[in-house]
């Protein structure tokens, strides 16, 4: 099985850095020979629908998935082994259905043509039944796993008696499924979609991961309404992976790990102490300073909490802070990432918004600064009430040798920033180019990314983005259900009836994040809420890109709110401290940024003005 393992990870490593290079010859073809490859596209996200398949398996055998546990967590140990074999049956399920619709899917898409390619468009649906088979396998070895340390009650045994009478079923009579038509024994009529959603709702605070959860709740969805609709729905699982700005993703989750592991975020760190660190609450200065600029490259907030986090937290340390304030500053501080342009969060809703990402990245530089300002100032405050000792003065000519041993790994943000508000290059394009840049860094100016470090570092952010891309591939299917049913509407609907004003609408959908945010992941939040909440706020006339930054700023405060703040635990795990210690130094900082928050609300042109001017209205 270990040969196995490797296998898995040669292939999709091997996939991953094929798609790189496709698209940096993309880039020189069209930036520097001026003859574009008129195929590169379209074959670069054939191999990304591959590479995200594959790290939707691997994401089931690391049971990393995004998952709501903080309910379940409280039943009795008895409780959370039968609630936890329920979640693995549904996972079981969800799967089985994603290799028999893949397979119904590629046979009917067999007869289009990639153009560019001049191939059948039939091997990129492939890709949905075949990793089907490689998840399978992976669920077993997790549920062995599983089974093994007593998290379940059933043995694995049934689920593969299970998946052997289903296969034999499938052989028999192709069109067994056919059993699952829930509406020849009852009818639900106009209440189906809301069913749907309760049951979506119970499986999500049973600890069901997010994506699978939104799997299951839609064959639900079509078992109770109109089974066969469900084979025509389902390309929806592969379409919403053809998209070219989501190539993006994986490539600034790459350069996030490249700067980690290459030494750059070091470098970064001391460049902004040699700058800040002898003001009052100096290193918590520095904290805000380097994350900054770390989101410049990386667009991630748990990219930051888990890069700088340490490196930051030992700092303040040894210059005598405390533990929460430590813990505190980092976490918030992390959030300044999916604010300042780039940003994987705007990306994620400029495609399901469909909205310009560059816009999104411009719109979100002032409140990105705003808020950088506002945490500088609530430290300021705290460290000088504290009386923590100034850090000393660094030398002028030790500020220049910090610039010059950072001055590479500064230019990236500007690369990438400039390239994309230039026209020079593609948001996609951009994150190719700062993964490429971060790789000439790492190898050749500060020698510390080899060719094996650089493959692992592929997988890993294969691994990462197959989180993201599961979310992506549900989430479009489950809005499927969401458009049949018109709940969108009916959501709107129901916000004007207590609404007078777009300022109101506001205000309440701000409520609605702020609650559930508290208890649902905010990459989850911005897959399940948002694209119910885009269509209500688009009605009652709210530009969509001032909409995209405030809910993004909205839910970051979510990670670091408990019980759910996903900041708190990596900035705890990384910190080596309680998630308690943690949550009451960011208490502090949760007021400056609440403040940005209802700033911009009532006046969205601070956020608006911007793309305006450069971009046009």
């Amino acid at each position: 099985m270990k040969i196995f393992n490797k296998l898995e990870e040669w292939i999709g490593g091997t996939l991953f850095v094929c798609m790189f290079i496709i698209l940096v010859m993309q880039i020189t073809a069209r930036q520097i020979l001026g003859t574009p490859l008129m195929w590169s596209e379209e074959l670069s996200s054939l191999l990304f629908v591959y590479v995200g398949m594959l790290g939707i398996s691997m994401g089931i055998r690391n049971q990393q998935h995004v998952l709501i546990d903080f309910l379940c967590s409280r039943f009795s140990p008895k409780m959370q082994r039968v609630a936890f074999t329920i979640v693995q049956i549904i996972i079981f399920i969800s799967i089985i259905f994603m290799g028999y619709l893949g397979n119904s899917l590629y046979k009917k898409k067999w007869i289009f043509e990639l153009v560019s390619l001049k191939i059948s468009a039939g091997w990129m649906y492939i890709a949905l039944p075949i990793v089907a088979v490689l998840m399978m396998i992976r669920f077993f070895q997790a549920y062995k796993e599983n089974y093994d340390n007593k998290k379940v009650v059933l043995h694995p045994g049934v689920f593969l008696a299970a998946l052997i009478i289903i296969i034999g079923l499938i052989i028999y009579d192709p069109k067994v499924f056919r059993l699952f038509r829930l509406a020849n024994y009852y009818k639900f009529g106009p209440i189906a979609g809301y069913v749907t959603i309760a049951v979506w709702l119970v499986m999500i605070f049973m600890g069901v991961p997010v994506g699978w959860s939104l799997m299951a709740a839609t064959i639900f969805y079509f078992s109770i309404t109109k089974w066969n609709v469900i084979y025509f729905a389902s390309a929806k699982l592969v379409d919403s992976l053809n998209s070219f700005s989501l190539l993006s993703v994986p490539f600034f989750v790459l350069t996030g790990i490249l700067m980690n592991g290459s030494g750059i975020t070091e470098r970064i760190f001391n460049f902004a102490k040699a700058l800040l660190g002898h003001f009052t609450g100096g290193m918590g200065h520095v904290n805000v300073a380097a994350s900054l600029i770390f989101s410049g490259m990386s667009g991630s907030a748990i990219a930051d909490a888990g890069g700088l986090g340490q490196l930051e937290i030992k700092a303040m340390r040894d210059e005598g802070y405390d533990d929460d304030i430590c813990g505190g500053i980092t976490a918030a501080s992390c959030i300044i990432g999916p604010l300042v342009p780039p940003s994987i969060s705007m990306i994620v809703y400029g495609v399901i918004a469909n909205q310009s990402i560059a816009k999104l990245f411009l719109a979100g530089f002032v409140p990105g600064v705003l808020t950088t300002i506002a945490l500088m100032v609530m430290n300021y405050f705290v460290c000088k009430k504290r009386g923590y000792k100034k850090a000393k003065k660094a030398t002028f000519k030790e500020q220049v040798e910090a610039f010059k041993k950072s001055f590479w790994a500064l230019m990236t943000p500007f690369i990438i920033i400039g390239g994309i508000f230039s026209g020079l290059f593609t948001p996609t394009e951009a994150a190719v180019v700062a993964a490429a840049y971060s790789v000439f860094l790492g190898a050749f100016i500060y020698k510390e990314l080899t060719v094996r470090s650089f493959f692992k570092h592929c997988v890993e952010a294969m691994a990462i983005s197959g989180v993201t891309v599961l979310m992506i591939i549900t989430v479009t299917f489950f809005g499927d259900m969401i458009a049949r049913e018109q709940i969108a509407m009916k959501i709107a609907a129901g916000f004007m009836k207590y609404a007078s004003s777009p300022l109101t609408v506001l205000v309440m959908i701000n409520l609605l994040l702020l609650f559930l945010g508290m208890f649902i992941d905010a990459l989850a939040l911005q897959f399940l809420v948002l694209p119910m909440l885009i269509p209500v706020a688009d009605k009652v006339g709210i530009d969509l890109v001032f909409f995209g930054v405030m809910t993004t700023l909205n839910m970051m405060i979510g990670i670091l709110t408990p019980p759910m703040g996903m900041a708190l635990f990596v900035v705890a795990q990384v910190g080596k401290m309680s998630v308690s210690t943690v949550t009451k130094g960011v208490l502090p900082f949760l007021i400056p940024i609440f403040i940005t928050l209802v700033f911009i609300t009532i006046f969205p042109g601070i956020i608006t003005f911007l793309p305006n001017l450069i971009m046009g209205g």
